[in-house]
């Protein structure tokens, strides 16, 4: 595979189905224009995304829409096989944490699967609209603690399959459909709203955080201080 560059960015199932529900595919293709590489979809991903969505009637559009990306060079599913590598990410990183000597689960192998991909192919962008994927990645003792409050009990950390699972996943860079919002505002995505433009991007960033973007309202509010 050599249609991509360090500027592509790996896609999870989560975000794409955010998108493609919310009517926000056409912001991929204006992101696209900037950047030197396609969207990657793991083929765990497009199964999710794709293939297994055109079967139902009711999920069918939003896969219709996601594969006229692919056919247009926005989105580009990878044509190599990360098995193993994806199983090693998942076997570590639903080992790190136990309660009560119990293994808490914390990837599956679609996760684990688009984290191999970005490994391999030495792409740093990752989207990702589920937390405890980027949470794991970024501030893993974020999570111990957040599991100690939900469980009301002491969890314990492999400390050794932690340092392993850093060693994976170091120099990855997350971000969710959120995100992608505020940068397609940025680069005049919503400028043909007019007066309506700040408005419509504050209707947007509701509609991708009740179709599964893990964005909270006060984030939502920062973002809209934060883009002039």
């Amino acid at each position: 595979m050599n249609d991509f560059s360090v500027d592509s960015v790996v896609c999870d199932a989560s975000s794409l189905i955010s998108l493609a529900d919310s009517c926000f595919v056409p912001l991929l293709y204006s992101l696209r224009k900037r950047m030197d590489g396609p969207f990657l979809l793991p083929r765990g991903v497009r199964f999710e995304c794709i293939e297994r969505p055109l079967k139902s009637k009711e999920y069918s559009l939003s896969a219709v829409r996601l594969e006229r990306a692919e056919r247009n060079g926005v989105l580009k599913t990878v044509d190599f096989s990360v098995e193993r590598e994806a199983e090693e990410i998942m076997w570590l990183a639903n080992n790190l944490f136990f309660v009560h000597d119990r293994p808490v689960k914390l990837l599956h192998l679609g996760e684990s699967e688009m984290l191999a991909v970005a490994r391999k192919l030495s792409v740093p962008n990752i989207l990702v609209d589920e937390r405890t994927t980027r949470v794991l990645v970024e501030a893993p003792l974020d999570l111990k603690r957040h599991f100690e409050s939900e469980f009301h009990s002491s969890v314990t950390v492999n400390e050794k399959y932690l340092r392993d699972f850093q060693e994976l996943t170091r120099g990855m860079v997350f971000f969710r459909s959120c995100e992608l919002l505020a940068a397609g505002f940025e680069q005049g995505f919503f400028s043909e709203y007019g007066e309506l433009e700040r408005q419509a991007l504050e209707a947007a960033f509701y509609a991708i955080k009740y179709n599964g973007c893990s964005v909270s309202f006060e984030e939502i509010n920062e973002f809209l201080k934060e883009l002039k």
